[in-house]
C-alpha cells in the first residue's frame, strides 16, 4: 500500500533510521501514563514533508500540523530549554515522537511537559485501510469500467445545454473556485471524495454499463462529455443539477498529489 505513494528504505534492524513511509499511532504517554492510542492517526513520512491523516466517524482529513521533516534526532533534548520534538527509536518499521505540550487542558497530554506517541508501520483500522486504498491506488481506468481513476471537479451546472458556455469559466476560475483541490477517486475497492484535504471513502461503485453508477443505494446518471470529461447526476430537492468532473492522467496517486501541494504551499 504505502509503497504505492512512496520509494521506502530497506527494512533496517537499526533503531536511528529516518521513519520513512506509513505509521499508526499505538500508544500515547500522557496524562494517564502510557495507553493504548484513543486516535485513529496516522504519520505519513517522506523526504520533503510530514503529513498527519486522522480519522474520525470515517471521515479523514490530512493536515501539515508538523510542519517539518521527520528524522532520527536521538531521545534526549540538547538542554532543559530545548524544547524541539524528538523522532527516535525509529526505522522503516516503528518510530517514537516525543513533543513537547506548551497548550493546556488537553483530556491526555500533560500541560508543560513532554508527550510520547509510538507509531509502527502496516497497521490499519478498518476504514484507515479503506482510507489508503483509496488515496494509493493507481489511477488507471480500464475498458470495463472507464470511471476507474482520478477525477477533478470543475464546477456545476442545472442545465448540461448550458455546458459550453460554463466549461471555460470553470477552467479559467480553477483556483478560486470553491473545489479547487477537490476530487473523485473511483478504484475498484471503494470511491471516495476529498474535499480540500479531507473527506470520505464508502462502498466502491457498481457500473451500471455508460450511463450510469450505482452508489449504495442510489442511481445516478452520468453523461460522457468527452473521454475525459463527464457530467455527474446530482439530486437536490426536488431539482436535478449536473457536477461536471476532469479526469486526471498523470499518473499520480492521490497522496502524492497532496503530499507535493503541501510542498509547494511550504515554500510559499
Amino acid at each position: 500500500m504505502a509503497a504505492a505513494f512512496l520509494s521506502l528504505p530497506a527494512i533496517s534492524s537499526a533503531q536511528t533510521d529516518n521513519p520513512r513511509g506509513i505509521y499508526k499511532m499505538m500508544t500515547l504517554t500522557g496524562k494517564l501514563g502510557e495507553i493504548k492510542s484513543p486516535f485513529d492517526q496516522y504519520k505519513i513520512c517522506t523526504d520533503s514533508v510530514t503529513l498527519m491523516l486522522s480519522i474520525k466517524e470515517n471521515v479523514f482529513q490530512i493536515q501539515d500540523n508538523d510542519h517539518k521533516v521527520f528524522n532520527y534526532t536521538g531521545e534526549q533534548p540538547k538542554d532543559e530549554n530545548d524544547k524541539s520534538t524528538l523522532i527516535y527509536d525509529s526505522n522503516a518499521e516503528h518510530f517514537t515522537l516525543k513533543w513537547w505540550n506548551a497548550g493546556r487542558g488537553h483530556i491526555y497530554f500533560p500541560d508543560k511537559n513532554w508527550c510520547i506517541e509510538k507509531y509502527e508501520a502496516d497497521q490499519y483500522s478498518e476504514t484507515g485501510r479503506e482510507v489508503f486504498d483509496a488515496l494509493t491506488a493507481a489511477p488507471v481506468a480500464v475498458k470495463a469500467n472507464p470511471l476507474l481513476g482520478t477525477w477533478r471537479v470543475l464546477g456545476d451546472v442545472d442545465e448540461l445545454r448550458d455546458i459550453k458556455k460554463a466549461l471555460p469559466k470553470m477552467l479559467e476560475s480553477d483556483e478560486k473556485s470553491k473545489y479547487h483541490n477537490s476530487f473523485y477517486i473511483f478504484s475498484p475497492q471503494t470511491f471516495a471524495l476529498v474535499l480540500r484535504f479531507q473527506g470520505g471513502v464508502v462502498n466502491p461503485v457498481e457500473y451500471d454499463g455508460k450511463k450510469a453508477y450505482k452508489l449504495n443505494d442510489k442511481t445516478l446518471r452520468v453523461k460522457w462529455l468527452t473521454k475525459d470529461r463527464i457530467a455527474v447526476e446530482e439530486k437536490i430537492d426536488y431539482r436535478t443539477d449536473w457536477k461536471i468532473l476532469e479526469r486526471i492522467a498523470d499518473g499520480q496517486t492521490m497522496l502524492s498529489r497532496i503530499a507535493s501541494q503541501n510542498i509547494s504551499g511550504n515554500r510559499r
